[in-house]
């Protein structure tokens, strides 16, 4: 049974509520300004139900699916509009695919202060650790009467920080590494701007999927239950010293110039449900994934594929991995060009 879900935890952690003051003292060159404005996020990354002018009113659920004979879910994100009409969408160096950020990415010698133990609702993040720094924001324009568009694409290109002792959490814009580079952290730069004398990091040729989420979303596994407080799935990063939350999909592999997507499988002969036979969809419990994250063939881009399994068949007859979907039904499947290809990112 579904039970009532309870956000106001998620609400407090947000503001890092001790008693008093919502945001961190306004001191220094690097203080908390709170969470991000999500206004102007697109529909999907403000979650379901979400009305972008209330914070915190939409939610992720994830999708189930099996990959490899095992359960398994991921949360779903639909390519941008401008990557949908790309020539070619998972070229890396195509203007409307490739990632327009940087994200800098820490390894784990921050220093936490002495005795400290993360408290949810104290603390707006745990400074046991340091926050990813994002350098773009999702984005979309609203045009009364029109579709919405944007061009977001949920891929940065790592930049790889290494921790000099620094504390966790002290750094929260890109512009405040890039002042402490060589001293309190290492970092690759790029040779100061000629016009404005800005440097930035150098990406070590990983691309990351990491949507950023509205940090005051709630997200649940795919039972829609757990965690019950909507806390706990999504990670927590920085942009320009604002709070923001997102969902990490891991590396997403790249040959010859394009970003590599994995294979899902659904039957397109009809399930036999209840006693009624049905043509599903993507995303209805029948999602067989190539691979599990952290096995060979990941990817946090998937591209359908049907097959004809002779059916109608149960949900209980259907193969429950690709591997016994190519051995079994290989000569059936073929790659569905009126569904697109989309983000699929399983979570560590």
């Amino acid at each position: 049974m579904r039970v009532q879900r309870m956000v106001v935890p998620l609400s407090l952690a947000l503001m890092g509520l001790s008693g008093c003051n919502p945001y961190e003292r306004w001191t220094g060159d690097e203080f908390n300004a709170g969470p991000v404005d999500a206004q102007t996020f697109p529909p999907e990354y403000l979650g379901a139900g979400a009305n972008r002018q209330r914070a915190g009113s939409g939610s992720f659920t994830a999708t189930s699916a099996l990959a490899g004979g095992a359960e398994i879910e991921y949360f779903r994100f639909s390519f941008s509009s401008t990557q949908r009409t790309a020539t070619n969408p998972l070229a890396v160096a195509s203007s409307t695919a490739a990632p327009k950020a940087i994200a800098y990415v820490f390894d784990s010698g921050c220093q936490a202060p002495e005795g400290y133990s993360f408290d949810a609702v104290r603390d707006p993040v745990d400074y046991s650790q340091q926050g990813v720094i994002f350098t773009r924001l999702p984005s979309a324009t609203y045009t009364p009467g029109t579709a919405v568009s944007w061009s977001y694409v949920p891929i940065v290109a790592r930049v790889p920080v290494t921790s000099k002792g620094e504390g966790c959490q002290d750094i929260k814009s890109e512009a405040a590494l890039v002042k402490r580079a060589g001293s309190e952290v290492e970092v690759t730069l790029t040779e100061p701007a000629p016009a404005t004398g800005k440097q930035v990091g150098v990406s070590d040729g990983t691309l990351l999927a990491h949507a950023i989420i509205e940090p005051g979303a709630a997200v649940y596994h795919a039972d829609g239950e757990t965690p019950d407080t909507g806390v706990g799935l999504q990670k927590w990063g920085w942009y320009n010293q604002y709070l923001l939350a997102y969902l990490d999909g891991g590396v997403i592999p790249t040959q010859g110039g394009n970003m590599v997507p994995q294979r899902l499988y659904i039957p397109r002969s009809p399930v036999t449900v209840g006693g009624t036979d049905k043509t599903v969809a993507v995303g209805q419990g029948f999602d067989v994934l190539a691979a599990r994250r952290g096995e060979a063939g990941y990817s946090p881009i998937c591209e359908v594929w049907t097959y004809d399994a002779g059916g109608p068949l149960t949900p209980e007859q259907l193969p429950t991995s690709a591997a016994d979907i190519e051995a079994q039904f290989g000569a059936t499947a073929q790659r569905a060009t009126s569904v697109p290809s989309f983000y699929c990112l399983q979570l560590q």
